[in-house]
């Protein structure tokens, strides 16, 4: 919520209570063993006391979401390590992995008519 307390799955609440919490709790890690500690822990339900919210879509619905579903925003960079693009393209052994590096192109300066790609060094 607003001051930092997490919100923990099972507790039928939009507000805060007072926990005994041991090994295997989520939103606790005790440093001694058989260690028991009582926190505060916020209920799972959402209201306007909370300052951030993350979330996963697992569907996809009838609409697009403004913003956050309309466009695909590509990766900025590709792999780095060779069996990683061997992979990625479905190479063997034997091909060349240097002609598959996934180049990105740099924004031209002023005064130059040509682009300039970067690429990452390949490792093994």
């Amino acid at each position: 919520d607003k001051q930092g307390f997490p919100m923990k799955q099972g507790i039928l609440t939009n507000g805060r209570v007072r926990l005994l919490l041991s090994k295997g709790h989520s939103c606790y890690r005790p440093r001694r063993r058989g260690e028991r500690k009582r926190k505060s822990v916020r209920g799972y339900i959402v209201d306007a006391n909370l300052s951030v919210l993350n979330l996963v879509i697992v569907k996809k619905g009838e609409g697009e979401i403004p913003g956050l579903t309309d466009k695909s925003i590509p990766r900025r960079l590709g792999p780095k390590r060779g069996g990683k693009i061997r992979k990625l393209f479905n190479l063997t052994k034997e091909d060349d992995v240097r002609q598959y590096v996934v180049r990105r192109p740099l924004p031209p300066k002023e005064g130059r008519k040509q682009t300039k790609y970067k690429a990452p060094k390949i490792q093994r």
